[in-house]
């Protein structure tokens, strides 16, 4: 079947090939790649437009004008910055020509005040946030409705930056924001365990995330254990063998929970 309403003739006289892809010239002419290539040299308005005189062009052939760089070119690729010919491989150059460093720092800072006071907004925001779901999820906050919305929404917020082992299966994942010891500067850091794991195996695996030292297969060393209740010394799982899958079915664990990795006297 023809398709003579897609693409468009070669105005070259010799040729008048349909092409699929032509290409068009500054002066509005239409050719095929083979006569593009040949007009171009020629055509007294891409010579003007694109000051092709200035251009470094040897024995028929154009020389890219990067300064590391002798690859040659039957066809200009020019630069509309610097009005320079560069090879295939530097034709993307950003800064092909030399720009007033004062002009570009200040177009540097001008373009980073929007940025500032966008994080600055977004930290009083995340603070807020952080503020009314610490509140909400809590033990002993009366309002449940208020208080499994706020779960779902930290949940939220902590897969979004978890850390954990990709070889997990999604589905087996259960996430914690995990607060370190307090003598590693109590830090916070999202990270996903298995729930298939046990509390032990699970411990292990949060203090390789979260670079904490542990000790708890050397005898009469300090041992980490996981606390539900951060603002709590003494909640903790006390039992390591219990698997986290069973520790969420009995509401003694939640996806997305708080929890605080601490060093506990043997």
């Amino acid at each position: 079947m023809e398709l003579p309403s897609v693409g468009q003739q070669c105005e070259d006289p010799t040729c008048k090939q349909l092409d699929f892809l032509p290409l068009k010239c500054k002066c509005n002419k239409v050719f095929c790649s083979e006569h593009y290539a040949l007009h171009i040299q020629e055509c007294a308005t891409m010579k003007e437009h694109f000051k092709v005189a200035n251009l470094d062009k040897k024995s028929g052939m154009w020389i890219c004008s990067h300064p590391d760089c002798m690859e040659k070119s039957l066809v200009p690729l020019i630069c509309e910055k610097c009005h320079q010919h560069f090879c295939v491989a530097h034709r993307h150059v950003t800064e092909c020509y030399k720009e007033d460093p004062s002009i570009k720092q200040a177009a540097i800072a001008k373009m980073q005040v929007p940025i500032a006071e966008f994080n600055a907004a977004k930290a009083k925001v995340d603070q807020k946030l952080d503020e009314n779901l610490e509140a909400a999820t809590k033990k002993g906050a009366t309002n449940k409705k208020k208080s499994e919305m706020a779960m779902k929404v930290q949940l939220m917020r902590v897969k979004n930056k978890a850390t954990g082992l990709k070889s997990i299966p999604t589905a087996d994942r259960i996430y914690f924001n995990v607060t370190t010891p307090k003598q590693l500067g109590e830090a916070k850091k999202a990270v996903f365990v298995s729930k298939t794991w046990s509390v032990g195996r699970a411990i292990d695996a949060i203090a390789d995330e979260c670079k904490v030292p542990n000790r708890n297969n050397v005898a009469n060393a300090e041992k980490l254990r996981l606390f539900t209740d951060i603002q709590n010394d003494s909640d903790y799982i006390q039992d390591l063998s219990k698997i986290l899958n069973n520790l969420v079915h009995d509401n003694l664990l939640v996806d997305g929970q708080n929890l605080k990795l601490e060093y506990v006297q043997p």
